[in-house]
């Protein structure tokens, strides 16, 4: 309980304050919130909106949630509980590369990241060469990965076929995607065979299993596909806090350099002792940290809170 109340105080002091980016079209986004109180349940408040940024300003501190959310998707009535009766308007198209979706096991958060990167550098080349996306934004999620937003209005009108049909481009997912020939799995096609021609490999022997696996792993790009195809998608919202980190949803300007122990940290330095429940190992400014666990150890205020949130500590 204690534990609960001090991630309380810190959180709230957050958002009282830093200034929350909003979304565009805020009248009509749905917001969800998940309240500390219900931890470990993750239990979801949803179908709030806001007409102003002084209303989600003061809700977000009274409440002071563990985690923010809202709507991938613009409606006429974004507080409606009955999803037909929210009129749905469009949506966002949103990437999101997790961790937990890619092909590697670690629980080196550093790790993890360096794998999501080349993800995400992976899907925005495709998605400026192979589809013409002009405006893209790129934000750390606050856990482990990120979250890549299309801001060309264009994307905003695709239903969920179409988005299933990208889907299936990106990923390679489609079994028969050399005996179709629509547009996207043709253009899938060519991909590969640019790919397997860039090494060598003969059109004759393109069809070979092994060679064929070959190209689509190296080819795939690791999303999160409900994410993408769900037009009615909640998404963590910029600027807020990861209930289970203390991180900041960040903006990434430079994908290469970016250290989540450098740029999403939203507290302070001062020391903060604290009594380790689990063996962990964490990388922070170039150090690499190992704690054990039963051990007492006096940390940053922002490690703390992350060791707090994981539940790898205790105060």
């Amino acid at each position: 309980m204690e534990v609960k109340k001090y991630l309380i105080k810190k959180f709230r002091d957050y958002y009282k304050k830093n200034k929350i980016p909003l979304p565009r079209s805020l009248k009509n986004r749905e917001f969800a919130f998940v309240p500390f109180e219900s931890l470990p349940d993750f239990v979801m408040k949803r179908h709030i909106s806001f007409n102003s940024e002084e209303e989600f300003r003061n809700y977000v501190i009274f409440e002071t949630p563990a985690h923010v959310y809202y709507s991938s998707a613009y409606y006429e009535k974004p507080y409606e509980e009955n999803m037909e009766k929210k009129r749905w308007i469009g949506a966002d198209l949103v990437f999101d590369i997790d961790a937990d979706h890619l092909p590697i096991k670690t629980n080196s958060i550093d790790r993890a990241l360096s794998r999501a990167k080349s993800e995400v550098k992976k899907l925005l080349k495709i998605l400026s060469l192979d589809f013409g996306v002009r405006e893209v934004e790129v934000y750390f999620s606050g856990g482990r990965g990120y979250h890549v937003h299309v801001l060309d209005g264009d994307f905003q009108e695709l239903r969920s076929p179409e988005r299933r049909e990208l889907v299936d481009y990106l990923t390679l997912n489609n079994p028969k995607i050399f005996e179709k020939e629509n547009f996207l799995e043709s253009n899938a096609v060519i991909r590969i065979k640019k790919f397997l021609s860039k090494k060598g490999i003969q059109e004759k022997d393109m069809k070979k299993k092994k060679i064929l696996q070959f190209a689509i792993e190296k080819l795939r790009v690791y999303i999160d596909v409900p994410v993408t195809t769900d037009v009615k998608r909640l998404i963590r919202m910029p600027g807020s806090l990861h209930g289970k980190t203390g991180l900041k949803v960040v903006k990434v300007e430079d994908i290469d350099s970016f250290d989540p122990f450098r740029d999403a940290v939203a507290f302070g330095d001062d020391k903060i002792k604290v009594r380790i429940l689990k063996k962990v190992k964490i990388k922070v400014d170039s150090h690499e940290l190992n704690f054990t666990s039963g051990e007492t150890a006096e940390v940053p205020e922002f490690l703390a809170i992350y060791l707090l949130c994981r539940g790898f500590a205790t105060i």
